[in-house]
């Protein structure tokens, strides 16, 4: 299914020559680490290490594991570069995934019937398809526009958990979105950000579905119950996460610094992932705020009963920002 382009790997191995490298891989991809594993060793004299530590982007880089390890590259699979790798050179290897692109369209076209206009979007795996798709929906009379890729997304119509910006460049033209790839994160934050339906295209099992407006609502109720809750806390765990991709101390350094000032007790707690396990054991806390992944917070850790806000809730938490400002509306920025 994924273009592990094994070639491209061993030749960059030898052109650097690399005798020691650190695979990473995500969950999803896990089952094809020693078979890349066993590949590089056959192909190359070097000592192949594999990463089993978390790995949920491209902002979760195991640059620092790399230096401890004294590897010479990092082998970075299922995503396409976010941050600089500090102490390590790094090979990003996207693990595109084709899509039948007729069969796709055809099997959208029900769920966008009277749509006038609609924004492609899509993970780095199947960005390369996106001119594709677009093409074949003008030719069914649909006009399709691909927002262009800037920064943290550097691929036309490639969104990120935190970043939509690819969707939000686009003009209001557009009476909605597709989503082109697996999960429900992407379109859920799709949906909160732009303030638009959204069109759930799986290429892994040929579903397509609409995100239902019942399911916004439901997730709305279920924040804004949260940030009531936290506007009673009286000390609040500021997280701050070591991910490379994720760590925004400065941002959580002045939001600890804003709760003071309104008499909160607030606390940055940094940490690699954010666990039951670990929040627990901090009892003080009746509220949390996370600066890293806004889909820690919106996803729900379970086994926490307390709240955890997204940064951009904290805002609104603060009164800096209100709700009708932030739902719909950049919500996770």
């Amino acid at each position: 299914m994924y273009e592990l382009e094994l070639e491209r790997v061993v030749a960059e191995i030898g052109k650097r020559g690399a005798r020691r490298v650190l695979l990473q891989l995500p969950d999803g991809m896990r089952p094809f680490a020693f078979q890349i594993a066993e590949y590089i060793r056959k192909a190359t004299p070097s000592e192949v290490i594999i990463s089993g530590d978390s790995c949920y982007g491209a902002c979760d880089l195991a640059s620092r594991q790399a230096v401890e390890l004294n590897v010479d590259l990092l082998i970075h699979y299922g995503h396409a570069c976010f941050v600089p790798a500090p102490g390590v050179p790094v090979l990003y290897v996207e693990a595109r995934i084709p899509i039948n692109v007729p069969k796709m369209v055809e099997a959208v076209l029900p769920s966008i019937a009277g749509w006038g206009a609609v924004g492609l979007t899509s993970t780095v795996q199947h960005t390369p398809q996106l001119n594709e798709v677009a093409e074949a929906l003008n030719q069914r009379g649909v006009k399709a526009l691909i927002g262009e890729g800037a920064g943290i997304t550097p691929e036309a119509g490639q969104v990120l958990g935190c970043s939509y910006a690819a969707a939000t460049r686009l003009p209001g033209e557009v009476d909605g979105y597709i989503f082109i790839g697996g999960g429900r994160f992407h379109p859920l934050g799709l949906a909160l950000t732009t303030g638009k339906p959204v069109v759930i295209a799986n290429p892994y099992n040929g579903s397509v579905s609409r995100l239902d407006e019942s399911e916004l609502m439901q997730l709305a109720k279920k924040r804004m119950a949260f940030i009531t809750a936290a506007k009673t806390a009286k000390t609040i765990g500021v997280l701050v996460s070591s991910k490379p991709g994720q760590r925004a101390l400065a941002d959580a350094m002045i939001l600890a610094e804003k709760l003071g000032d309104r008499e909160i007790r607030a606390f940055l707690i940094y940490l690699d992932e954010v666990r039951a396990d670990q929040l627990n054991n901090f009892t003080e806390p009746e509220a949390f705020i996370e600066t890293a992944c806004p889909r820690i917070a919106i996803d729900g850790v379970a086994g926490v009963e307390r709240p955890i806000l997204t940064a951009a809730e904290a805002r609104v938490l603060l009164g800096e920002k209100t709700w009708e400002e932030t739902w719909g509306r950049a919500y996770l920025g």
